[in-house]
């Protein structure tokens, strides 16, 4: 009795086959939906440090106009004070910005800290030191 050999896949290594490539295609589907959420986080992130930094750029001028003795808030704040400047107005809809001046940093008077914090959908906080100079 002489038997040939047969050519080809078994249906068993064909099902291991189709099981092996099922777990592999949904492993990377699954990195590709992680990867496509990360740049939507980093968006909102970078549009938080913008907001801070705008805001912030509207305060430290204050100083020269003001003087250091009436930088204070919420005087040195344009957007406190009602200004329809278009980084005060153009706050997009899931984010706030608030800021705030102390008096002295570390105990001494001839310093006073800026600091502007966004929150929302990513939050962020910009902290800038000013002195009587």
């Amino acid at each position: 009795m002489n038997r040939q050999r047969q050519q080809g896949f078994s249906l068993i290594e064909l099902i291991i086959f189709i099981l092996v490539i099922s777990i592999l295609s949904t492993a990377l589907l699954s990195v590709f939906t992680t990867a496509l959420r990360g740049p939507a986080q980093a968006s909102s992130s970078m549009l938080a440090m913008q907001l801070a930094v705008e805001r912030m750029e509207l305060i430290l001028p204050q100083r020269q106009v003001l003087g250091f003795a009436a930088f204070n808030s919420p005087a040195a704040d344009p957007c406190e004070a009602g200004s329809s400047q278009l980084a005060c107005t153009s706050i997009p809809t899931g984010f706030s910005v608030t800021s705030a001046i102390a008096a002295d940093w570390a105990g001494d008077s001839d310093y006073k800290v800026v600091t502007v914090t966004v929150s929302g959908t990513a939050s962020t906080t910009l902290t800038a030191l000013v002195a009587d100079y």
